[in-house]
């Protein structure tokens, strides 16, 4: 801060021994400090200047120059109105945080952008926040764009720049330049990636691969066929999980061809016929037939999950002419740890197959001891779970429980994990049974503070249009209504938080 040193110096010498230099006394004139004839009282005065820019974080410099010039479209963008402002600086100051997502849902529904005096704060708190970033970024408008060329600190925000070069970017940089050119014209990133392919880091070989996911097609097979047999076990394996995910590709008819050798069914079983040794071909074609074998399996078990975890799961559809959750029982009564029905897990995943996702939420809601659900795609898959299917797998679920929820289910897993918006059915199929629970309970029971976290899920997901229903029918002479009481009135309180929300949307708009 300009001046403070020469300040900090002078309180401690004596304003007898150092006095105030002219610099000092024509910066505090400028800022219209009020001084007086007697150096310690000015001295003093100063020092509360000083004190409250520190307050303020820092000390803002005289702009030089001519002010950069906002697009005429950017001017004229639409902010959202001074009610919807007000929700927004509630969620910021953390009372309601996990409303922002949907705060920015509205906004955009309404065809409007962030008010302008909430842009620095969300920047700043986007450089450390990526998922920040992807919640708020459709939502900053062409003001918000122009803004974040003005600040050096928040330039790496925005897309990548039309002067960047793929000669000198580097790291991130590269991935982000790839990206953006995959989006335009995903030959053009193609081209450019195998241009400089031998002179890439090999450590940043996969993740250079994993961006050619964006716009993926049949032009980038042959590319893709020969990373195949690259030095890193990594860039095979992601060159081989896209070449799986191109129709009809080569790879995948020859996994298709290695299937056919040594698994079938027999008698509503699978019988497998794995090769003694591993087969040159497979390596060829980016099964690892060396190394740690994943999960309970053998090594030669898990060269048959590698085919598996990259194969559209509907080929077993296909093939066997079984429904997706007869086919996932038949592969889970091979290996009672669910190996197999992590592969499916897996293939699901990668040919984002929506129908075999659904079957094995299903398939896991109904196995009280089902395990492969807590797996890292296991967990993947139930988060990005659509509100339809939501919709259609957990009212009939909840409405057949007798009993409350347990902690470790896959279901309070569900309800807590994914973002997507509840219907009514699901919200009351939920909160009814621990109405009943608090109304007359003979036996308390201790070990259900999880419901804490689903009475937080059920706030900020259910329609805000329950407030009344949801407000009403507890018995609050009940002796377990003091023990939860808090929890219950918290959620009551973001439900309202969120019905004001949502009005003043509707009354701007």
């Amino acid at each position: 801060m300009k001046h403070l040193e020469e300040l900090q110096t002078l309180l401690l010498l004596g304003t007898d021994r150092t006095p105030l230099s002219k610099d000092l006394l024509e910066y505090l004139q400028e800022a219209d400090v009020a001084l007086t004839e007697h150096p310690e009282k000015s001295a003093a005065a100063a020092l509360v200047y000083f004190r409250q820019w520190r307050r303020a974080g820092f000390s803002l410099e005289q702009w030089k120059g001519e002010m950069p010039v906002m697009e005429a479209s950017a001017s004229g963008e639409l902010e959202c109105g001074a009610a919807s402002a007000r929700c927004l600086q509630e969620i910021l100051e953390g009372k309601y945080s996990d409303a922002l997502g949907e705060w920015v849902h509205l906004l955009l529904q309404a065809q409007q952008v962030l008010p302008r005096e909430a842009l620095p704060t969300l920047f700043q708190r986007s450089l450390s926040d990526p998922e920040l970033w992807d919640t708020i970024e459709p939502a900053i408008g062409g003001r918000g764009q122009w803004l974040l060329q003005q600040n050096p600190l928040w330039r790496p925000l925005s897309d990548v720049r039309a002067d960047a070069a793929w000669g000198t970017s580097t790291g991130s940089a590269r991935l982000a330049l790839l990206r953006s050119m995959r989006k335009q014209d995903a030959a053009l990133g193609l081209n450019q990636l195998r241009n400089s392919w031998d002179s890439e880091d090999p450590a940043q070989k996969a993740a250079l691969l994993a961006e050619l996911s964006h716009g993926l097609n049949s032009g980038d097979e042959v590319f893709l066929e020969n990373c195949l047999q690259e030095r890193r076990k990594e860039t095979r394996q992601m060159a081989a999980e896209l070449l799986a995910c191109i129709p009809n590709s080569g790879l995948t008819q020859r996994y298709l061809g290695y299937l056919q050798d040594c698994i079938e069914l027999k008698d509503a079983k699978i019988a497998l016929n794995l090769p003694a040794e591993a087969p040159e071909a497979w390596r060829k074609d980016g099964v690892e037939t060396s190394g740690k074998a994943p999960y309970s399996f053998t090594q030669r078990s898990a060269w048959l999950f590698q085919l598996l975890r990259r194969l559209p799961p509907k080929f077993w559809q296909t093939k066997w002419g079984l429904e997706p959750l007869q086919a996932i029982a038949l592969f889970a009564q091979q290996d009672r740890e669910e190996s197999w029905v992590q592969a499916l897990t897996d293939a699901s995943l990668l040919h984002h197959d929506l129908v075999w996702q659904e079957a094995l939420a299903e398939w896991w809601l109904n196995q009280p001891h089902a395990s492969s659900w807590q797996t890292s795609t296991g967990r993947q898959l139930l988060q990005g779970l659509p509100a339809a299917s939501l919709e259609k797998l957990l009212p009939p679920f909840l409405q057949k429980q007798p009993y409350l929820l347990e902690e470790d289910q896959v279901v309070t897993y569900l309800l807590c994990a994914n973002a997507q918006p509840w219907n009514e059915d699901l919200s009351l199929a939920l909160i009814q049974p621990f109405k009943r629970y608090l109304a007359g309970a003979d036996n308390p029971v201790w070990n259900i503070w999880h419901y804490a976290r689903l009475l937080k899920a059920l706030a900020y997901h259910c329609p805000p249009e329950l407030f009344i229903p949801l407000n009403g029918g507890w018995n609050v002479d009940s002796p377990l209504w003091q023990r939860w009481q808090a929890e219950v009135e918290r959620m009551l309180a973001v439900l309202q938080f969120r019905g004001k929300m949502h009005k003043s949307f509707q009354q701007n708009t």
